[in-house]
Formats: C-alpha cells, structure tokens, sequence
C-alpha cells in the first residue's frame, strides 16, 4: 500500500486504532481521524514504530466538519485512496424506553454518520477514478444479540451494511469499491469493562461464540486490510464477518 492515503474514522478506540496500525504497517500514509484530539495517542504511537501518519479531528454527525476535514486532507496528501468509516457509539436501553433523541443520536452517529463520510470522501475518488471503502457494521446487525438492549444500534449497522450493497452497484463501474465488516464481540477496553462488572454477560458471548473466546482488534484490522487492497479488486458490496462463527452459529 505504499504511496496510498487512507484516513480511519474513529481512531481514537482499540478496532479504529488497529485498523489504522495496519494499514500504516503495509505502508500507507494513514490520517486518524476522531472527534478529539485524543486521536493523537494512537497516531503518535504508530509513528513511533515507524508508520507514516497524520490526524485531523472532525464531527460525523457535521456534514461541514466533514467537507473541511476532505480539504485538509487532500490539501496535505493531495488525494484520498482508502477510507475506513469506523466511528460508533451504543448504549443499553429497553425499546419501550427508547427515546426520539436516543434513537437520533445513535444514528446520527452510525447510520447518518457513516453515509456523511462516505459520500464526502467518496467525492475525490469517484473523480480520480479509484478509491476502497470499508464500512463497520456488527453482528448485531444480521443477527438478534442476546443479552444486550440496544435496538437503535442493531437497526444501525444493518443499515450500514445495506447501504454498502447499495453503493457497490452505483459505483459499479466508477472504479470505487465499498464494503463492510461486521465484528464480532471484540477484545476492546468496553467490553473488557463488561467482563469485570458482568462475568455472567461475557460468559455468554463466549457460549456463544464457537470460537469459544473474543475477537482480538487486529483480527479486524486484518479483514478491513484485505477489502481495502488489490486481493480484493473484485469484491464489491459484500459484508465481511470477522466473528468467530458467531453469525452462523
């Protein structure tokens, strides 16, 4: 991947920073990207071992907080040649509880969110003729999870990977490939979080998981380094689960 740029929304967390390590690792100028400046951590983390890297800090909610992070980015790198949407949020709610703002706030963020960036990133590879797309999506979106509570999350990232198929046909021929991932219960600080304060919880996802134990976040990077390479020039609207079995059990 050397002499492309790749910019990594939601690279302040464990898969996000992952991702954008591995990228970095095979040679890609990698651009962090997250709502804070605390996106710097990981970016200077990679840079020390050697990865080339930059930062730029923008909300995915904000279509002109997006459009100005596009020119920031083309203006230092001069182009756009893959683009990982990342960025995410969930929290436990009952349905019935669910309120008008606590379902726009989880799809302005993971549905609404991810298209944004899309399609302003999409907008200088579609003219360069060239460009790779991943989108995370979940097991949650394909599969009803048990024992959380967050139905706006799911209905997210079902959407997520819809909207991939979707825009795999539009571009068909423009030379832009878009695809998603759909990870598993990963080995993150919050689900890390979860197996302290619920051992109950953790033990089953790993019941199950028939891998019997969590993903680790560069078994994600891993998928996501694929779909955005020359291995896969011929994938295009497919969701890619990096689960463990979990989907299929």
């Amino acid at each position: 991947m050397n002499d492309r740029v790749a910019v990594v929304t939601g690279a302040a967390g464990g898969i996000g920073g992952a991702i954008a390590r591995r990228l970095a690792g095979l040679g890609a100028t990698v651009v962090l990207a997250d709502m804070s400046d605390a996106v710097k951590k990981n970016a200077e983390s990679i840079a020390a071992d050697g990865g080339s890297t930059d930062t730029v800090v923008f909300d995915v909610t904000d279509s002109a907080s997006i459009d100005g992070a596009v020119k920031t980015v083309l203006d230092k790198h001069g182009k756009v040649d893959i683009l990982v949407a990342n960025a995410g949020i969930a929290f436990e709610r009952k349905a019935v509880e669910h309120s008008d703002d606590d379902w726009r706030r989880v799809m302005g963020v993971n549905l609404d969110g991810v298209f944004y960036t899309v399609r302003a990133f999409s907008r200088p590879m579609l003219e360069a003729g060239s460009g790779a797309i991943v989108a995370i999506s979940s097991i949650a979106g394909v599969k009803a999870v048990r024992p959380e509570l967050h139905v706006g999350y799911d209905v997210s990232k079902a959407g997520v990977a819809h909207m991939c198929r979707v825009l795999a046909v539009e571009w068909a021929k423009s030379g832009v490939r878009i695809n998603a991932i759909g990870p598993g219960y990963t080995d993150t600080e919050m689900l890390a979080e979860v197996g302290r304060t619920s051992p109950e919880v953790m033990a089953m996802w790993l019941d199950d998981t028939p891998y019997g134990r969590l993903m680790k976040p560069e078994e994600i990077a891993s998928g996501v380094a694929f779909l955005v390479s020359d291995a896969a020039s011929g994938v295009s609207g497919q969701l890619l689960m990096v689960d463990g079995g979990y989907s299929v059990a």
